[in-house]
């Protein structure tokens, strides 16, 4: 697939495996809602998206008639590969330069505020730069988005913390590479971070009103 692709690293919906510090106040099971929830807040900011599609599952590959709609652009299925989130992403960033796709973006699903217009504003960032970045409030980021591999940005990182962010910007810097940046959003990570998108409308997670 030639031209921009859109990546989403996503997580197999399995109890124990997502949402884990949320899990510790809400138990698995109601953390796995919430997360399925995630990946639909997810899907919808996508699916109008008119550029193929690169789901990263991260142990194994589900049915795609699970999966739902994602959209009528081409969708690909494929697991994560690395050893660390850095790894992971780098790796996802290569399959897609080196089957002739760029620009790329990859996203997570922790970030119920994206929308279809950031995502469209961060290609049109990248035509201009050599990566942008979603900031979010937690100090890490909700967005990353490059033209070419970038090794320096996926290892010296002190990944799933508050510092992730400037730190990456840091290195950026060093490489003297264009860096635009999007508004910042919050992901959702804990019991705190849920209250506050229940409360604001943000996410309903909870099924037939259970």
């Amino acid at each position: 697939m030639k031209g921009p692709i859109l990546n989403i690293f996503l997580k197999n919906p399995v109890p124990g495996k997502v949402k884990t510090r949320l899990a510790k106040n809400i138990g698995e099971e109601a953390a796995l809602e919430v997360y399925q929830a995630l990946v639909e807040k997810t899907r919808s900011a996508c699916k109008d998206l008119d550029v193929p599609k690169v789901l990263w599952f991260d142990s194994y590959l589900p049915n795609p008639s699970d999966l739902g709609s994602w959209g009528h652009s081409p969708l690909l299925i494929r697991k994560q590969e690395g050893k660390d989130l850095g790894e992971k992403m780098r790796n996802a960033f290569l399959y897609c330069f080196q089957n002739g796709s760029g620009p790329a973006l990859l996203i997570g699903s922790d970030c119920p505020e994206l929308d279809l217009l950031h995502l469209k504003e961060a290609f049109q960032i990248i035509d201009h730069k050599d990566v942008v970045l979603g900031p979010a409030k937690d100090g890490g980021y909700y967005l990353v988005g490059l033209k070419s591999d970038t090794p320096e940005l996926f290892h010296g990182i002190e990944w799933s913390t508050e510092t992730v962010f400037a730190r990456s910007l840091e290195k950026l810097q060093w490489a003297r590479k264009q860096v635009g940046l999007l508004p910042v959003l919050s992901d959702l990570d804990d019991v705190q971070d849920l209250e506050y998108f229940e409360s604001n409308g943000i996410l309903d997670w909870k099924k037939n009103g259970s």
